[in-house]
């Protein structure tokens, strides 16, 4: 009898240890509040509902080991009481409502083995696949990072119908309220499907969706929705996809689960979207006539630019999407300043934009933008506190597209050394020469910069030019063309600096290069050219590398021989708008038909001018 009371004792000892060691092991693994509540799931093709609390998982057991991994991503070691097996359950939260899993089986382990998560997790692999759960008693969240615009859309279906169903009226709409007090307006978005006849499985219906949240996953963007007026949960759920390079195709999944969408062309479902303009605003105001044409905006990664008598449409190419639009409307102008609504495309929101321009000159139109407000009042939008109050500033630009060469201020013949990231390079321009040159005898190389063509318009650059002459002064290589031919497009004097912009068909990263340009002798010029096609503040003359935007530096020294025939010229640009003496003057010689008097006159008045235009020239 003692001995049956001794085994029950020891029993009882026993029993009560582990449980004070499971209930220790408990202590030790909480589980974070964000994985905590009911989940739902789409699992081996079965509805499933996941109960998970501070220290327990439904139908996996109590917690007893976790680890954390780089951002918020969890290993949980959970063991059922009635089997002597470990589950290991590999979460990755991806919003406040929405979190992945991938697990593996119950597995044992030796006897004596610790069920940490690195003995019970190495079966599983990081390529396996995904199970997506949705919190049932979700929070809704702001949808502008998912999904804002109005668009149009065809849609496709290749589990119900064959063939892409497109009809004028289908839309996304997902709009903002800027300022409401009613965040639910926010939080969700509508589906409007309509019926293609001929075609079963299309419907027509709307849908509201309320947003859950999203994530990227590489380029893949993902986001989650809840149909509002779903009740069964297995419908309610859904996922969406783009792709940042391309984001106008959709994929959406027909069940509650994220793993089915890999790409937005191979998901169940497919969406093109098209951008719609969602509002209509009457111009009030009218643009000046010179701005109208095609133009190029260095200050937002070379956006294309439209510009008509009353609007502004620019469309640019982010890193991030296919690309954007956005429409500005004249309504009110004081001077240089324009009140213009601002309308994205695929956005709902109207705002006000105020634009202070300089008048235009040569192939530029200088601006500043200021803030974007709600109000459509011209004293509140052009008020000078919207513009960026910096210490220094300089106005951004619009180049046009098809730029219409003018004389360079800076022209003659020099010899430069250079110093740079990215230096002028000898290169031979249209490849291969259709027959070999001439093997001259060069006695001295040096690098030329030549502004010598008839109207002064063209900047030419030879790395390794040939300076020998023949026993007559004239030059020895005649054959050689320069390594780059750039056509001066512009200039203008800012912040007591000069600056140039030139256009080259050829260059790789930038048709246009913006140079910061000065005369620091009789004979000597100093120039900086940009990176791209704008210069930055911080850039000067002597600006050689990235860290000031600049390209390289060139120090400048003219030495036109006799027969070089290129006469030096500067203009440091302090007023662009003034005509250029380049021009060419047509007579047309009418005066012929005069008497002597009326000639006499006209021979006047021509050497007057041809004096007047020596003049300016020498200054």
């Amino acid at each position: 009898m003692n001995y049956y009371f001794g085994i029950l004792c020891l029993a009882g000892v026993l029993s009560s240890g582990l449980g004070q060691y499971n209930q220790l092991e408990q202590r030790n693994c909480i589980i974070p509040k964000i994985l905590q509540g009911s989940w739902f799931s789409w699992e081996v093709g079965l509805p499933t509902q996941t109960v998970i609390d501070a220290t327990s998982m439904s139908q996996r057991g109590y917690c007893i080991n976790y680890e954390r991994h780089h951002g918020s991503e969890y290993s949980f070691v959970f063991k059922e009481r009635s089997k002597d097996c470990y589950h290991c359950v590999k979460t990755i939260i991806r919003t406040l409502n929405v979190f992945e899993k991938f697990e593996g089986p119950c597995v044992g382990l030796p006897p004596g083995q610790e069920p940490t998560v690195e003995n019970v997790c190495a079966g599983i692999k990081d390529d396996q696949q995904l199970i997506t759960l949705f919190n049932e008693n979700f929070v809704p969240i702001n949808c502008r990072s998912s999904l804002e615009g109005v668009w149009h859309f065809t849609y496709q279906n290749r589990f119900r119908f064959t063939g892409v169903c497109d009809k004028p009226d289908a839309r996304i709409q997902s709009c903002q309220t800027a300022g409401t007090q009613f965040l639910i307006q926010n939080q969700k978005f509508n589906i409007t499907y309509q019926r293609c006849e001929g075609m079963e499985g299309t419907f027509s219906g709307n849908v509201e969706f309320s947003c859950l949240g999203d994530w990227f996953v590489g380029k893949n963007h993902y986001f989650a929705v809840a149909n509002t007026k779903e009740s069964r949960k297995d419908e309610k759920y859904r996922c969406f996809l783009k792709n940042r390079d391309d984001d106008l195709y959709v994929g959406v999944s027909i069940t509650a689960e994220c793993n089915t969408l890999k790409t937005p062309e191979t998901s169940p479902e497919r969406l093109k979207l098209t951008p719609v303009k969602a509002e209509f605003v009457e111009p009030g105001c009218t643009l000046p006539q010179n701005f109208s044409g095609e133009w190029v905006n260095t200050a937002n990664i070379d956006a294309d630019v439209s510009i008509s008598e009353t609007h502004i449409n620019e469309t640019y190419y982010p890193d991030k999407a296919r690309y954007r639009k956005t429409i500005y409307v004249c309504r009110e102008r004081r001077g240089n300043r324009v009140m213009m609504a601002r309308l994205t495309v695929d956005g709902c929101q109207k705002d006000y934009v105020c634009f202070d321009f300089m008048p235009r000159h040569h192939n530029i139109i200088r601006y500043r933008k200021g803030l974007a407000v709600i109000k459509d009042d011209f004293s509140t939008v052009c008020s000078w506190v919207q513009f960026p109050n910096s210490d220094a500033w300089k106005y951004d630009l619009f180049l046009a597209r098809n730029p219409v060469p003018v004389r360079c201020p800076v022209a003659g013949k020099f010899n430069f050394t250079q110093r740079g990231e990215h230096p002028f390079k000898t290169r031979i321009l249209g490849g291969v020469t259709l027959s070999p040159r001439p093997d001259i005898h060069c006695k001295q190389n040096i690098s030329d910069l030549s502004v010598c063509d008839t109207d002064q318009k063209e900047l030419a650059v030879d790395e390794n030019y040939c300076l020998s002459v023949d026993h007559l002064g004239r030059p020895v290589d005649i054959y050689s063309d320069p390594d780059y031919r750039m056509k001066c497009i512009g200039f203008w004097k800012e912040n007591l600096k000069s600056y140039l912009i030139t256009y080259d068909d050829l260059d790789p990263l930038s048709k246009y290069r913006c140079w910061v340009y000065q005369r620091a002798d009789l004979n000597r010029v100093l120039m900086s050219q940009a990176v791209g096609a704008f210069c930055k503040l911080e850039q000067d003359v002597t600006s050689w590398n990235h860290s000031e935007g600049a390209a390289v530096a060139i120090d400048a020294v003219e030495y036109e021989r006799e027969r070089d025939d290129c006469p030096m010229y500067f203009d440091d640009g302090l007023n662009p708008w003034k005509p250029s003496d380049a021009s060419n003057i047509v007579f047309d010689w009418d005066f012929y038909r005069a008497g002597a008097a009326s000639l006499e006159g006209k021979l006047t008045i021509i050497a007057f001018s041809a004096y007047m235009v020596r003049r300016l020239a020498a200054h």
